[in-house]
């Protein structure tokens, strides 16, 4: 990595005003037009930018506004071959039997791979546009790793009639996310980061199950997560151009309530794997209090940069500069502090239906978090 490190470090989604979600939902029932719709993320980003220079933010983003959830690029929206289906009990088991006001908004496409994947339309080329003529820094594009992909997208008598497996399906996906990110670098993105907090299923010991319960050998597919994975990586490796991966427990505004909702400690042996396997310059790691220990850091290699998610974003208590200070230091005892930076624990609204806190709140926590990077570095 040849850029500065951004030592108050964002994790992408910001909170959508309400003008924005107003006109997400408008639009995704059809009465809204995509230009329209397009005119009103165009002011609601310049608001965001505005914002995140007003904290003095050392990376900035779009908010992911144009998205209607940081896994909407996974979809019949952006893929031939996918079709929406109704809502992913695999990756949500907690959903069954739960009253849901407006599904197609409040929870994310469950595309069933049905054809050959194609792609139909870029997810990132508009965003890197806008970012390129607007942002007042550098600008981040987030993709969403393959690791995200849920096993519900395969579907026995339907996808294997085009994939005859899940692993010919998932390379053909990270295929197309590593032509997507090629596209991003030459667009002028100088930050890709994928987000792949699905890496839980590995790394928090109560999520396994999930896997295995569907009889898959978790050594085989984590091995598998971390080739395509690195694929992807180094898919953006430029001069000039940051690559990080996000992992956190997920924050999927429907799940577990609270401030901790689904709290759960790391298996530092697979969180080692991944800082040392994964040809990333930046991780940026949950290490809220509803995360594990800090000891998960310990044999960091040298030149990997860890980005503390310490500020919670599901919690409205703001935190202060003497609560975050103590954790740096404890975490500076497995990696060097010119080898650390800070950012909250996701980004604070994964999906345009909702958000933990309030715009005030998280502009309150990023100033914080700016606040005590600068007087660290």
């Amino acid at each position: 990595m040849t850029n500065p490190i951004p030592r108050a470090d964002h994790c992408g989604s910001l909170i959508r005003p309400a003008a924005l979600k107003k006109a997400r939902v408008e639009f995704m029932h059809g009465r809204l037009s995509r230009d329209q719709l397009e005119e009103i993320e165009d002011r609601a980003v310049l608001d965001v930018l505005a914002m995140q220079r007003d904290v003095g933010l050392d990376i900035y983003s779009d908010g992911e506004f144009r998205r209607g959830s940081w896994l909407a690029a996974i979809s019949e929206d952006f893929f031939e071959g996918m079709r929406n289906e109704g809502i992913d009990y695999i990756r949500y088991p907690f959903l069954k039997g739960v009253k849901i006001k407006d599904p197609l908004v409040e929870v994310p496409a469950n595309p069933i791979v049905v054809g050959e994947l194609k792609l139909k339309r870029r997810t990132t080329d508009r965003e890197i546009a806008f970012l390129k003529r607007h942002a007042p820094g550098q600008f981040k594009t987030t993709v969403p790793s393959p690791v995200t992909l849920s096993r519900s997208s395969f579907r026995a008598g339907v996808s294997d009639l085009v994939y005859p497996t899940w692993k010919d399906f998932f390379d053909a996906y990270c295929d197309l996310t590593v032509g997507e990110i090629r596209a991003a670098v030459a667009d002028g993105s100088t930050y890709i980061q994928l987000d792949a907090p699905h890496y839980t299923r590995f790394i928090v010991p109560e999520r396994r199950r999930q896997l295995t319960d569907l009889g898959i050998d978790l050594a085989k597919e984590l091995d598998a997560a971390v080739a395509a994975e690195n694929r992807c990586l180094r898919a953006a490796r430029r001069e000039g151009v940051t690559v990080a991966v996000h992992i956190c427990l997920g924050t999927f505004i429907l799940g577990v309530q609270g401030p901790l909702g689904g709290a759960g400690d790391y298996d530092a042996s697979i969180v080692q794997r991944l800082i040392h396997d994964l040809d990333a310059d930046i991780f940026l790691l949950e290490y809220s209090e509803r995360a594990g220990s800090l000891e998960t850091l310990r044999g960091t290699p040298k030149g990997k940069t860890i980005s503390l998610g310490i500020i919670n974003i599901r919690d409205p208590h703001v935190e202060t500069r003497e609560a975050i200070l103590p954790k740096v230091e404890a975490a500076s005892k497995f990696v060097a502090v010119e080898n650390l930076s800070l950012c909250p624990n996701c980004g604070f609204s994964g999906s345009a239906a909702d958000a933990w806190v309030t715009e005030d709140v998280e502009k309150r926590k990023l100033a914080v978090l700016v606040d005590t990077a600068r007087e660290i570095w």
